[in-house]
């Protein structure tokens, strides 16, 4: 149901849609990430098998050392950055982002590992099928034992970190406890910087460990077993012995309810939140499996209601700690995590991040202040730890005000996929404001013209000299979607004639992107431009963040309407596609994915997707940031677990339904052209619609419009000719390209194909 104006309405699903909510799991899990996600969106669990042995790594997405990071020098500003860069002392300019050194080694907040049990069978039985139930959240383990067939069942509790085991007593023979500290990595982190080793904790019924921190709150990690199989908790206290009280009071509580019990309220809600979720039918199932454990890890990472994801979500390893500290990456990374959360009609996923980043808000205008001077401007790093505070790494994502932007334009495209005005007007429009403040007081002003001396396109040249340009295009395209948003909510509710002045000024003087001479030459081509990631900087190389490309997508503000800059994004792609995928990571391809599908390559668009899941991909669809072999690209190898491509997946499948591009909204525009019938049913687009829509023999024959607001609908005619338009109790014919209609709250429109 939705809510409208105070009145209850529910939209329309014309197109019936039968999801894949149960996904057959391989048994051949020589790894943890191999295995079937739990979560709650705090507490996760990864289920895998080796032998006669059921494996369970756990972890809660905010277990954290927080000690070390990124020092703020008091003359870290950015007058005496670009003075030192400009004099040439590069050297001097690097030394200005020192990071924490303790017991001689560098020190960063960081996840930490915390362990794993291994629930051992009995001679003779054997594991013979495992699948994961997306809809309850479940994971169903079928076992042998003297002939008959035997169940376990593993799911995470949705109201406190208990992890849940039905299973006959006598199928299992015992039960190990493995914290971290037993595997030699993560035990080697804990040496170096000083954290105890944990202490056992054996009850009459289960045993543990508690954790103690030097500056975090203490775990107790316990397990219990109950009649219905086995319960385990882990849980934070002041002290070891609180945080053990509190352990066992939820295993208490989960032996008193049993695992239906306890786990009613968690499949309720399970179901629920796909039942809003968009469906999609393809004939291919790697791809809609893609898709759906896709939305499965965003829920898992970014449950409504909980934290924030970050590049691992609730998923670390059990023997090392997470690599990059498992932390926030904003360059790129939380917003992959999030991206299927606006046409999959989830947005409430995204609401743990912006309240993340409200929280942080202070921290937001004092590094502002200390690094351009201002009192009314906000400044987010590239790579923080869950206090916003900065880890260390490149420290040029240090100074990536892009980073504040990108979470701003998050934030505009949540309120346009809701409808939201109010959000709009009291929390996204200051929040662009001070973001874009920051990026002025950056600015010289060179005669008439405004331009950014100190910018960067993100892990471009890394922490090197070369990691820095005049005008990079990715900071221009930040700076525009800020002006054209600003301008925009002002011609709307007109909140601030000063500053639209100002916002018009700096979009009117600075340059919408940087373009030089294109690089890929064709046999008789005409000398054209192309993008470039800064000023006298091409993409020289294979580069696996697509920055000089946001303007097409996230940012949106590539007009390819505009026969120049059309001409230009096309030189810009062929230079791009020239040089290759060699130096791409498992985040690049879902994106590159977009970017193909927004500029009419459908079928790159899916062979990205399938090169994503043979390259990238584990058996479990889970996303390594390396190849899985080499060959493809020169990062291969290692077995890091990223979740950030998995997820982003999710969304290129949406992108080949639906996409919004500048105000108007494309149907079936990016499906590959070897799909002849495909559906989908209840996408979400901007403008708080709801879409679903019907493909078959490889015609588009139905599109349905449910829309939650008083609002225009601007969709391209999805069937290239004659459309008729079915809304109430009239119907229109029409063969405009563009179909312009004003659609009142609660309404819904189907439009069919009406013969040539």
């Amino acid at each position: 149901m939705k809510r409208t104006n105070g009145e209850e309405i529910e939209p329309v699903k014309a197109v019936s849609v039968k999801p894949a909510y149960e996904i057959p799991w391989t048994l051949e899990t020589g790894y943890c990430h191999d295995g079937m996600p739990l979560s709650n969106g705090v507490f996760g669990a990864l289920v895998w098998f080796q032998a006669q042995t059921v494996m369970l790594t756990i972890n809660r997405a905010d277990y954290w050392d927080h000690r070390g990071g990124t020092q703020w020098r008091e003359d870290c500003t950015y007058d005496h950055l670009k003075s030192l860069l400009q004099s040439g002392d590069f050297e001097g300019a690097r030394r200005l982002y020192p990071t924490m050194i303790m017991n001689g080694k560098e020190k960063r907040p960081t996840r930490l590992a915390m362990g794993r049990f291994d629930i051992k069978l009995k001679p003779g039985a054997t594991i013979e099928a495992a699948s994961l139930r997306l809809d309850e959240g479940e994971a169903v383990i079928r076992c042998r034992m003297d002939g008959e067939e035997r169940t376990i069942r593993v799911s995470v509790a949705m109201d406190g970190p208990v992890l849940l085991v039905s299973a006959d007593r006598e199928l299992m023979e015992g039960i190990e406890a493995k914290p971290a500290y037993s595997f030699e990595k993560a035990k080697a982190y804990f040496d170096d910087f000083g954290i105890a080793a944990p202490r056992s904790v054996r009850l009459p019924g289960g045993e543990g460990w508690v954790q103690e921190l030097p500056e975090d709150p203490a775990c107790a990690v316990l397990y219990a077993v109950p009649e219905s199989g086995v319960a385990i908790a882990a849980e934070y206290g002041e002290t070891a012995e609180r945080a053990v009280r509190a352990a066992l009071e939820l295993l208490g509580e989960a032996e008193t309810l049993g695992y239906d019990g306890a786990l009613h309220e968690t499949k309720k809600r399970w179901r629920a939140l796909w039942e809003q979720a968009a469906d999609i039918s393809l004939p291919d199932r790697e791809i809609e499996t893609m898709y759906y454990l896709g939305i499965y890890r965003m829920l898992g990472s970014s449950m409504p209601g909980r934290i924030a994801p970050t590049l691992q979500g609730p998923w670390a390893e059990e023997y090392r700690n997470p690599p990059w500290s498992g932390d926030y990456h904003f360059n790129i990374n939380v917003q992959e995590c999030l991206w299927p959360a606006y046409g999959a009609n989830l947005l409430d996923c995204l609401k743990p991040l912006f309240a993340m980043i409200d929280g942080w808000k202070p921290t937001l205008a004092r590094n502002a202040k200390r690094f351009v001077g201002i009192d009314d401007g906000y400044m987010l790093g590239h790579s923080v730890d869950e206090r916003g505070r900065p880890v260390g790494g490149m420290w040029t994502g240090t100074i990536d005000q892009a980073n504040t932007s990108w979470v701003a334009q998050m934030m505009w495209q949540y309120a346009r996929y809701a409808g939201d005005s109010d959000y709009l007007v009291s929390e996204v429009y200051p929040f662009m404001r001070k973001a874009l403040n920051v990026f002025y007081a950056m600015m010289d002003k060179e005669g008439d013209e405004y331009a950014l001396p100190v910018s960067v396109s993100p892990e471009y040249g890394g922490s090197s000299p070369d990691g820095l340009g005049r005008n990079s295009t990715f900071f221009l395209v930040n700076v525009h979607f800020l002006c054209e948003k600003l301008l925009e909510v002002e011609a709307e509710y007109g909140l601030d004639a000063d500053y639209a002045a100002f916002v018009a000024d700096v979009r009117t003087k600075l340059p919408p992107y940087t373009a030089g001479p294109r690089q890929y030459q064709e046999f008789g081509a005409k000398p054209g431009l192309e993008l470039y990631l800064w000023e006298g900087q091409p993409l020289s190389e294979s580069h696996r963040h697509h920055s000089h490309l946001a303007g097409i997508y996230p940012f949106d503000t590539m007009d390819l309407s505009d026969p120049g800059q059309r001409e230009i994004v096309s030189n810009t792609y062929k230079s791009w596609v020239d040089k290759g995928m060699g130096r791409w990571a498992g985040w690049s391809m879902p994106w590159a994915s977009i970017l193909h599908n927004r500029l009419g390559r459908g079928d790159m668009a899916l062979l990205s997707l399938r090169l994503l899941k043979d390259v990238f991909m584990m058996p479990s669809y889970a996303t390594r940031h390396n190849a899985g072999y080499g060959g493809f690209c020169q990062f291969n190898g290692g077995d890091t677990m990223q979740a950030e491509a998995s997820i982003a997946a999710a969304a290129a499948v949406l992108e080949m339904y639906v996409q919004c591009v500048r105000g108007s909204i494309r149907v079936f525009a990016g499906l590959a052209a070897r799909f002849k019938d495909a559906s989908f049913s209840g996408i979400r687009a901007e403008g708080a619609f709801l879409l679903s829509g019907l493909k078959r023999d490889g015609k588009v024959r139905s599109v349905t419009v449910f829309s939650e607001r008083d609002e225009t609908l601007r969709m391209g005619n999805p069937f290239g000719g004659k459309t008729r338009i079915s809304r109430g109790n009239g119907m229109i014919e029409t063969s405009d390209r563009l179909i312009v209609l004003e659609l009142r709250a609660g309404e819904t429109v189907v439009f069919e194909h009406a013969g040539e």
